[in-house]
């Protein structure tokens, strides 16, 4: 009798025609991960569908966030998997994770807004731990480099008296989602981690010089509310967390003389700026060069990871997809709201990321 196998769980990716949407669609049909793709426009899903060549019988799923009663379609039978590219997240991911769970099905995105990472984990980690759904958030370059690289700084040194990250890109500009985004986080007060417990603090209200290493080079970096400082309180015993985003020198100091006005500069300037914000042209993606550093220092000693690597969308979405893989893989059992340390093995993305480029070093 011959054994019937199941077919493989499908991966939906929500926000396929945008800039990072249509790079990750193309890295999961190098990689043979059966998808489907979904977007606001019929019209812009059947352009994709004929630019990247896909399949003649994909599907395509019209869907829209701010449409709450058409996300259904997202989850038909089959479906193990949601990656949610359509941002920005703080107006936009809310919906889509509650979809998600309505489902009961596994959803990851590539959010950078802290303050939408906060207000997940508060609303739904229990619902998807009752549920047996995996949310995982903030699958993207930044936020995953920086969870496993403080990880790795962490383990093994007890409890953790301070823990910092900094992260420096050269030679890129973000996408019009990634712009969204930032005035999107600048517009509010961030969450920091101080003595233990959650604290507001505003961007760019302090500095810290940091040693990257070429090409990036030493440079000033401000205090940016990244996600991190939610994530990694929750499985890292760790009484002090900072996390910075590196600025050439007139830059930061700009910035940390603007604090106290950023969020009223941020709203004021957002509706105006929005519209404007174009993506990078490939140029941009092939020539960009970054690097991610953490430090933690505890009782047992201290540690620094540093890792390096070019073209962070490229990255992004190879990371995306394996981290969808790893999902989908029958030994995943994980569930609730999951940071991408608390999700995935640091060593075994350090060992998959360095078939790319990315290095990684440890002192």
């Amino acid at each position: 009798m011959t054994e019937k196998h199941q077919p493989a769980p499908l991966v939906v990716v929500l926000g396929a025609t945008g800039y990072t949407g249509r790079l990750v669609t193309a890295r999961l049909l190098q990689t043979g991960q059966p998808f489907a793709v979904a977007g606001r426009s019929p019209e812009r899903l059947k352009e994709l569908q004929i630019s990247l060549k896909l399949p003649p019988n994909i599907l395509l799923i019209t869907a829209d966030p701010t449409h709450p009663e058409t996300l259904g379609g997202l989850f038909r039978p089959g479906v193990g998997l949601v990656i949610n590219c359509a941002g920005p997240y703080t107006l936009l991911g809310e919906p889509v994770v509650r979809a998600a769970l309505e489902a009961g099905v596994d959803y990851l995105d590539l959010s950078g807004e802290q303050a939408y990472l906060a207000g997940i984990i508060e609303k739904y980690d229990g619902l998807a731990r009752q549920k047996g759904c995996a949310i995982i958030p903030a699958c993207g370059f930044e936020y995953t480099m920086t969870n496993w690289a403080a990880a790795l700084a962490a383990q093994d040194l007890g409890p953790l008296e301070s823990l910092w990250t900094a992260t420096g890109i050269k030679g890129v500009k973000a996408s019009h989602g990634t712009q969204l985004s930032v005035f999107q986080a600048l517009a509010k007060r961030g969450l920091s981690w101080k003595d233990g417990r959650v604290a507001v603090k505003l961007a760019a209200s302090s500095l810290r010089r940091v040693d990257f290493p070429p090409p990036i080079g030493p440079g000033w970096a401000a205090w940016t509310p990244f996600g991190e400082l939610v994530t990694l309180p929750r499985h890292l015993e760790v009484r002090n967390i900072a996390s910075y985003m590196r600025f050439n020198p007139f830059q930061a100091f700009l910035l940390w003389f603007l604090s106290p006005l950023l969020p009223l500069i941020s709203r004021l300037a957002g509706p105006v700026l929005a519209p404007l914000a174009k993506g990078p042209k490939p140029g941009y993606r092939e020539n960009s060069q970054w690097a991610v550093m953490a430090r933690a220092e505890g009782t047992l000693g201290q540690r620094q990871v540093t890792i390096q690597g070019r073209n962070v969308y490229e990255l992004t979405a190879i990371i995306a997809a394996w981290c969808a893989g790893r999902v989908l893989q029958p030994g995943f059992k994980l569930s609730g709201v999951l940071g991408p340390a608390q999700a995935f093995d640091p060593l075994e993305a350090q060992t998959y990321l360095g078939e790319y480029g990315v290095t990684w070093e440890t002192t």
